[in-house]
């Protein structure tokens, strides 16, 4: 197979496909895009602890993002990466099918195809979640980047918000959508440890924004919670290398912070990868205090829930008022 792969760093780009990313204009108003040749990953996952091997393959016009277990024979092996097949969960976005098949950890991945504008993919993965890489999703970007993407020939849908959606779920965990001309998002956070305390930031989403503001922001937790993580069987494959670690005030980890305020930087990161799940471009501001997978997932299922709030462009450029549709392959694939 001639794909890159994640120790492929110095490959070149294949000119005759795109070379990088779409133009910050096109992340709403543009073509479809998918890679032009398949990638290969490998790494370990942050909770299991288990070495993960995935293969992004191209995928046609509105096959959407898909994931497939290669390692489940029994059971319905495909899982699409929206909204419909979101769980809630604390500490990652899980997607997960009717026979209980899911993938872990999805949310680095979503965001970088997000923020650059990849809309078709068919992701081949033998466990059960994404590896974690370095914590970031600057490692994807860079295969991405590589690998170049293929513009399709079918316009994206678009889902533009109406009036405002909102999510409370208690002691300042909250998250709203509301009518915007394009993908802005507004997130705070607040943690007692005085490395970090109240962060905010403010993002639009064209894909040179992605690159220099959010790719490569990595994902953080505190010393003290590592030990009830790992009794809960989760963290298994976290260390120094794919994760920051806070202890009164001090980056354990060698060279410390990459920017400042790379926490709030990581978790609008993570916002931008579950907004993905919504399986189209969006029009929105997201505003999010103490933002997290879980609340994510709540407001999304609110959003699709509220059949006023929203409109969906087609690719005719006829507005379907409340009228959700997830792109045609993803669901039929699984039906």
């Amino acid at each position: 197979m001639n794909a890159y792969t994640s120790h492929d760093m110095t490959a070149k780009i294949t000119h005759e496909h795109e070379d990088t990313t779409n133009s910050d204009n096109n992340l709403i108003n543009d073509w479809q895009y998918t890679l032009a040749q398949p990638i290969e990953i490998g790494g370990i996952g942050v909770h299991s602890g288990r070495f993960i091997e995935v293969i992004l393959h191209p995928a046609p016009a509105d096959h959407g993002i898909v994931f497939e277990r290669s390692d489940v024979s029994d059971r319905d092996s495909i899982i699409p990466g929206t909204i419909q097949f979101a769980v809630p969960h604390d500490l990652c976005t899980r997607i997960e099918n009717k026979d209980g098949v899911g993938v872990n950890t999805i949310e680095h991945f979503m965001a970088a195809f997000h923020g650059i504008g990849v809309d078709n993919l068919r992701i081949e993965i033998d466990g059960p979640e994404m590896p974690i890489l370095d914590g970031s999703a600057s490692p994807i970007f860079n295969l991405l980047k590589r690998a170049g993407l293929a513009r399709q020939n079918k316009l994206r849908q678009v889902i533009t918000i109406l009036k405002e959606v909102e999510v409370d779920m208690g002691d300042g965990v909250i998250a709203k959508l509301s009518p915007a001309d394009s993908l802005e998002i507004d997130v705070s956070i607040q943690f007692d440890d005085q490395l970090i305390g109240h962060q905010s930031m403010s993002y639009s989403n064209t894909s040179q924004a992605f690159i220099d503001e959010l790719a490569d922001a990595r994902t953080f937790c505190m010393l003290r919670d590592v030990e009830a993580m790992r009794n809960s069987g989760l963290a298994r494959g976290g260390s120094l290398d794919n994760a920051l670690v806070v202890h009164n005030g001090t980056v354990l980890n060698d060279g410390g912070l990459r920017t400042t305020d790379e926490f709030v930087r990581h978790k609008t990161l993570d916002c931008l990868g579950d907004l993905f799940l919504l399986g189209m471009a969006i029009k929105a501001r997201l505003s999010a205090s103490k933002p997290g997978h879980a609340l994510s997932t709540n407001l999304l299922k609110t959003l699709m829930n509220t059949p006023d709030a929203f409109h969906i462009q087609s690719h005719e450029d006829a507005p379907d008022r409340g009228q959700w549709a997830y792109p045609e392959k993803a669901v039929a694939v699984h039906s």
